[in-house]
């Protein structure tokens, strides 16, 4: 399976997938509360779509054929932001977020009081596929193509696994488990891992037949 970097173009389709796959969510569903269903899946919309243009700036988005799965990712860079710049996304998160506003703060300010200050890495944000298209080899392709692009650079990558089965699916692909679970307080736990770059033998596969740059 084919897996390209979205672009601006795709910002709609992609935080409409994000919001329909994460609305039950184990963790998610207990930072946006609030509001009916419509109302939630627009607030959840506006949650991804900040975290969208931050990842265009910061990272990319990496999206399977046929747009049924997504994964978003940052770059060491994100970790360099200045204070400036996390203000404006703290502006950004209260517009769209509404009531929910404190609860999703909690759990972002517990992320990044959790993430690894290590050497320089990957952090993967988000991952999701459409439900009708799932076992299906759609997730795999995605964290491959992710990896391929991080052995490449020699970079190591974290992430936050909000369930077991997804802890697997990681582990499948080389994160292993780095820490106990997450605890951050109002929240279900987090599955921390972690992965080492490979190194690439000689006859590798080309990184243009899983991703498309």
């Amino acid at each position: 399976m084919k897996c390209r970097h979205a672009e601006i173009s795709d910002l709609k389709s992609i935080c409409s997938l994000l919001a329909d796959e994460f609305y039950d969510d184990p963790v998610l569903r207990f930072a946006f509360t609030d509001t009916g269903r419509e109302q939630r899946l627009s607030r959840l919309e506006g949650f991804f779509r900040i975290y969208f243009n931050l990842a265009l700036e910061y990272g990319g988005i990496l999206l399977a054929e046929n747009d049924v799965g997504v994964l978003v990712y940052f770059r060491p860079e994100l970790m360099e932001i200045n204070e400036e710049e996390h203000q404006q996304v703290n502006c950004l998160l209260q517009q769209e977020c509404g009531s929910d506003y404190d609860k999703v703060i909690s759990l972002m300010n517990g992320l990044e009081n959790s993430h690894p200050h290590t050497d320089p890495h990957f952090y993967v944000f988000l991952i999701a596929v459409r439900s009708s298209c799932r076992r299906k080899g759609v997730a795999t392709a995605l964290l491959a193509a992710l990896n391929m692009m991080l052995d490449r650079e020699e970079m190591g990558c974290y992430a936050e696994c909000t369930t077991l089965t997804t802890q697997y699916l990681f582990g499948q692909l080389g994160y292993g488990e780095i820490s106990p679970p997450l605890m951050i307080e109002g929240f279900p736990s987090l599955y921390p891992v972690w992965r080492e770059p490979a190194v690439l033998a000689p006859a590798s596969a080309d990184l243009d037949t899983v991703l498309l740059i």
